[in-house]
């Protein structure tokens, strides 16, 4: 066997005797232990120190021959480690290496037999610089935005077989935004906080909705012994823009109206709603309402160009209400929008009444009715002598005339209404009064 190929295989020995030790390194101060990507490696961790002053490496074993080496880029190019103090009870030795350096792998070798690696770094030498943060509006400006960072802060370790594995940064940015709160109906500023992760060269981030400044704040390992930097970029003017809707129907407790079940908004017209607008002031500008009817979504029943609106829908048919914010410089439009039913009618007429006898039960005559947007009620005797009129399909007849019941019998009454649906009702018959006083 010639030489060269003795010494290749001997290096092959050397680097598959690499074990996995039992036992782990002691450590005398605290330190951020990172795992990623060191599989295969031959590192069992990466120990990122705040600073190596005064720390030092223990390690106990019961072999007969102990040895410890550093390396800096593969195992080839390893040094005996010589700051080595052992120590000895009960037959196990602790050996304590002083004045380690950064950027070193360290490995004990126990009779003879290389263990896996721990890498030391010393995080005061590789703390990150910033050198800027600047905000590009991309071609999705409205929904989201760039920050360009510009920073320094390559961190490394090499593998015990000579491959370079970076060490993941990781950072937060922060910036102050407006978010819509569900349970005060309104906008109200909070801080946002992109979640720990790399940082590249360039950053998308969600459009603020104010006015705002973006910091780039870590790493990870200056947060976790709390020396953190950070880098503000410069101030922003906001032109994303988000539109909400807020709605209070006026309502009518009228017993005699059939009500549409299972809907907040809509039921029997005419149906009166307030329409609020919210948009992330002072961002936003401009509020445009559009009420349409379904069947035609091309062309808005009405529009108004207020904050806030109050409509009376009487037509019946599905509606569909949108507001549009725009946001002081235009560029951005935000849209939101409600559905809802305004019913078809309908008319009933009771045939008798006892006006008087049980207060409450019965004791009135009053329609039924469902989406009556005109009404005209008239009661006569049976000579013809109108008696009572009224106008609002709610109300009824109690059965007086000048200020006292009629007397039983028979009565007649005439009805004009029209329905939202355009329905027009004409009505006439008798109406029983079966007890008055």
């Amino acid at each position: 066997m010639n030489i060269k190929l003795k010494s290749f295989l001997l290096i092959i020995a050397v680097l598959f005797s690499v074990e996995v030790f039992s036992q782990d390194y002691i450590m005398s101060d605290d330190y951020y232990s990172y795992n990623e990507d060191i599989a295969g490696s031959g590192i069992k961790k990466v120990c990122i120190f705040k600073s190596l002053t005064g720390v030092t490496l223990k390690y106990e074993s019961t072999a007969l021959s102990v040895n410890f080496y550093s390396y800096r880029y593969s195992i080839s190019d390893k040094e005996l480690v010589t700051d080595v103090s052992p120590s000895s009870s009960g037959g196990v030795t602790t050996y304590t290496l002083s004045n380690l350096v950064d950027s070193r792998g360290y490995m004990v070798e126990e009779d003879g037999v290389l263990k896996a690696a721990v890498w030391i770094i010393d995080y005061g030498l590789h703390q990150p610089v910033f050198t800027s943060i600047d905000v590009v509006e991309s071609e999705d400006k409205c929904e989201n935005i760039k920050l360009y960072v510009t920073k320094s802060d390559e961190l490394s370790f090499y593998t015990n077989g000579g491959a370079k594995r970076d060490v993941k940064r990781k950072y937060t940015i922060h910036y102050d935004n407006q978010v819509w709160n569900e349970d005060n109906l309104q906008f109200e500023n909070k801080e946002v906080v992109v979640p720990e992760r790399e940082v590249g060269a360039e950053v998308l981030v969600s459009a603020p909705l104010k006015d705002t400044k973006f910091v780039l704040q870590g790493d990870q390992f200056a947060k976790y012994f709390g020396v953190a930097k950070q880098l503000e970029s410069a101030a922003y003017s906001a032109i994303s823009v988000k539109a909400h809707i807020v709605t209070v129907q006026e309502k009518r407790n009228v017993a005699n109206e059939k009500k549409t079940e299972g809907s907040d908004l809509g039921g029997s017209a005419p149906v009166t709603i307030n329409f609020y607008g919210h948009g992330n002031e002072p961002v936003v500008d401009y509020y445009t309402w559009l009420i349409y009817n379904s069947r035609d979504m091309n062309n808005p029943v009405d529009r108004y160009t207020d904050q806030d609106i109050k409509y009376t829908f009487e037509e019946s048919g599905d509606f569909v209400v949108k507001l549009e914010v725009a946001g002081r410089s235009s560029m951005c439009i935000d849209t939101a929008s409600v559905s809802f039913n305004i019913s078809i009618s309908s008319l009933d007429i009771p045939n008798y009444f006892s006006p008087g006898d049980s207060p409450g039960s019965n004791d009135e005559f009053r329609v039924a009715y469902k989406s009556l947007v005109k009404f005209k009620c008239t009661i006569f005797n049976r000579w013809g002598k109108k008696l009572y009129e009224w106008s609002d399909p709610a109300k009824g007849w109690d059965g007086k005339y000048n200020g006292r019941y009629v007397t039983t019998g028979v009565y007649f009454y005439v009805i004009e209404a029209l329905g939202s649906d355009g329905i027009r009702y004409k009505r006439g018959g008798d109406i029983n009064v079966l007890r008055g006083r």
